[in-house]
């Protein structure tokens, strides 16, 4: 999948992002703190959400995207306005949990498939493909509706491709036990392709295909030449039978119970157990799991994606941004000035914000510089004529 162009309102809280064209490989938000950079990747990943059939008070959406397969969609809408049930805005009343009342309606939405139009949909009316449908609920939207046709499965087959913030490695004991024994893969495409979270797919990877965790290991061993060797298991022994076991441990157990991400350094015989590794090797490993175990033709969503990263980790990192050999298509904010001077400004995305407004300008709308020594001294000018942040 590529975002093309995207366009995107909050009616409830009167935040907006005007239409932007996103670049299909790399996308590096910058600008200042408050600008709006977070909050357009978390309105992308809403309308993961929104295919997905959840419903999210006053939004107002416009999106264009081009499968993996060369189609191109255009698929735009709007949810009706509920007040908050409460004065101080909780997630609830944000994303709707879509049980009872508390559902909030699509006004209209229209999907278009290479400029045809698929769906057509009013409060009164759904067409599809011209025809009228029967009564269908109001709180879900067409890519939910019709995910089963032919023509609309693609769009929420390519959302369900979106990553959002992945650098966490977090196991849980629910799922644990599927993981290790109900998933069975037949290939590494498969797990590639199935929508379970990257720390999943990394202990899937570990236990089931060990060449693959090797590339992904050795690369983590170029990045911190310190560290001889790295795995991710149990503190003690556990057979496939014994994980049931977890289920019913407390949680204070179950913290000790689950597999851990484990390194050891040259010259040492002991293993350093997360959480004793720091957060930068986590986040590194993390990334590298991404972008060997997500979908060719995935959109990678990261903010802030510096934190917790030393100058060794954001070299390497950073080069494996630029060089894409999987079609993932990157959007990242960052405020570092390592990052900023060594991506391009032709990847630049450059975010301002007046009132409850978010635009998202090219480097070449300000004419900076190709340079990039100047270039950044041009984006820190530009910045400082947009001083507004969220209040």
């Amino acid at each position: 999948m590529k975002l093309l162009k995207l366009s995107y309102q909050d009616l409830s809280s009167g935040l907006s992002i005007d239409s932007c064209e996103v670049f299909p490989d790399l996308n590096l938000l910058v600008g200042i703190s408050g600008a709006g950079k977070t909050s357009i990747l978390k309105a992308i990943s809403n309308l993961k959400r929104i295919a997905n059939g959840e419903s999210i008070n006053g939004v107002k959406w416009d999106v264009e995207l081009l499968t993996n397969d060369h189609v191109r969609y255009h698929w735009l809408g709007e949810f009706e306005v509920r007040k908050a049930r409460s004065l101080i805005k909780i997630e609830e009343d944000e994303v709707n949990s879509n049980d009872g009342e508390n559902k909030v309606s699509i006004i209209r939405e229209t999907l278009l498939k290479d400029q045809e139009v698929l769906i057509a949909r009013n409060q009164e009316v759904i067409e599809f493909k011209h025809s009228k449908t029967p009564k269908l609920p109001s709180y879900l939207s067409c890519i939910e509706l019709f995910n089963q046709e032919e023509d609309v499965f693609p769009v929420r087959q390519e959302f369900n491709k979106m990553v959002f913030n992945p650098l966490k490695f977090n196991i849980s004991s629910s799922t644990l036990d599927k993981i290790l024994r109900d998933y069975e893969y037949t290939s590494l495409s498969e797990l590639q392709s199935s929508q379970l979270p990257i720390s999943d797919k990394l202990l899937i990877t570990y236990k089931k295909y060990p060449d693959t965790f090797e590339i992904i290991k050795r690369k983590f061993l170029d990045i911190f030449p310190q560290v001889e060797d790295l795995k991710i298991e149990f503190l003690e022994p556990f057979k496939l039978g014994d994980i049931g076991m977890l289920v019913s441990l407390t949680p204070i157990f179950l913290l000790e119970d689950l597999p851990r991400i484990q390194i050891k350094e040259k010259n040492s015989h002991v293993w350093i157990v997360e959480p004793n590794i720091s957060s930068g090797m986590i986040k590194s490993l993390m990334f590298l799991a991404t972008i060997k175990l997500s979908p060719d033709g995935s959109v990678i969503l990261i903010d802030e994606f510096e934190n917790s990263l030393g100058v060794n980790c954001l070299d390497t990192l950073t080069e494996d941004l630029l060089v894409n050999y999987r079609d993932l298509q990157f959007i990242i904010t960052s405020h570092h000035p390592y990052i900023i001077n060594n991506i391009s400004p032709a990847y630049w995305k450059i975010v301002t914000r007046k009132g409850g407004v978010i635009q998202v300008h090219n480097a070449a709308d300000f004419h900076i510089s190709k340079t990039r020594q100047k270039a950044f001294i041009d984006l820190i000018n530009v910045l400082e004529e947009f001083p507004q942040g969220i209040s």
